[in-house]
């Protein structure tokens, strides 16, 4: 009977530790701009807690988002305030994630220094030197992709990337309103714009919470480009941190991995048209349909 009693704590225990943090003002305000309705939001507030207080500032924010009067009054209350053990248990994993991100970051930058010095050194000593088959982004991507067409999903073969001057990054969910809303849109320009440009292509960079989610976010839509192997994603924190917080999100690298198009101006989300706009530029054709993101 103590050994069955000691078992059971240790269950409590290692289950309260699994449990969800609570939300902050923060995530809350980026919750009801990515799409989740309020009453949704509201069930996550009773499920989680709240971290702190409703400011006046966030409070308008997230009237500006559309949130339920129900919603505003619940964060106002004391009702879903979280105790300070959890707060704080809130805060240390924040700063654990900030710094395992800044640590990536770091790494990714040095190596990609080294690869470039590397591959600057390769072409000087043979003109004839094929060129590089890609940078440090593109080289991690091509070993993890897979070929979606017509809601299958295939292997791909390693070689997708060869010869692109364009590499678009879709970061994009099955959860996300605005991106399912975004995403058949997308299709069409894609589907006009590469063939007419094969130096072309687009990735999927999925924010999904589950494998069956992201393969029935790739059928349901019949999406017809690459994606990253939905396993894989973990290991591409640096190609992550590049799409913003937002979605959906669109990023363009050029062949040497440099940033030519995005769905931010600095920090000020602008969503995909904006990148949209940048790639008409680039090949030259007449700017497209407005493409609503919301």
């Amino acid at each position: 009977m103590r050994i069955f009693l000691l078992l059971l704590l240790a269950g409590l225990i290692g289950t309260a530790a699994a449990l969800p943090l609570p939300l902050s003002n923060k995530e809350i305000a980026l919750m009801l701009r990515s799409g989740y309705s309020s009453s949704t939001i509201l069930a996550e507030v009773a499920s989680r807690r709240v971290r702190e207080p409703l400011d006046p500032a966030t409070k308008k924010a997230l009237a500006e988002f559309n949130a339920s009067p129900e919603l505003i009054a619940a964060l106002e209350g004391n009702a879903y305030a979280a105790s300070s053990t959890q707060t704080e248990e809130a805060k240390q994993k924040e700063t654990k994630i900030a710094a395992s991100r800044a640590a990536q970051v770091e790494r990714d930058q040095k190596f990609n220094t080294l690869y470039q010095a590397q591959q600057q050194a390769a072409r000087a000593k043979s003109a004839d030197a094929p060129a590089a088959g890609g940078t440090l982004i593109l080289d991690a991507l091509k070993t993890r992709l897979v070929r979606c067409h017509d809601g299958s999903i295939s292997p791909a073969t390693g070689t997708e990337l060869e010869n692109k001057k364009y590499v678009a990054l879709y970061y994009s969910a099955h959860w996300c309103a605005p991106c399912r809303k975004f995403t058949p849109e997308l299709i069409d320009y894609y589907n006009r714009i590469a063939a007419a440009h094969p130096e072309f292509e687009l990735i999927f960079v999925s924010s999904d919470r589950s494998r069956f989610s992201w393969e029935t976010y790739i059928r349901e839509t019949k999406m017809p480009w690459l994606a990253v192997d939905y396993e894989q994603l973990a290991e591409l924190a640096g190609v992550s941190e590049i799409g913003g917080k937002s979605l959906p999100s669109l990023v363009v690298l050029d062949n040497g991995s440099r940033i030519v198009a995005s769905s931010y101006d600095g920090e000020k989300y602008l969503g995909p048209q904006n990148a949209l706009a940048t790639l008409d530029q680039l090949f030259g054709q007449p700017p497209a349909a407005p493409v609503a993101s919301r």
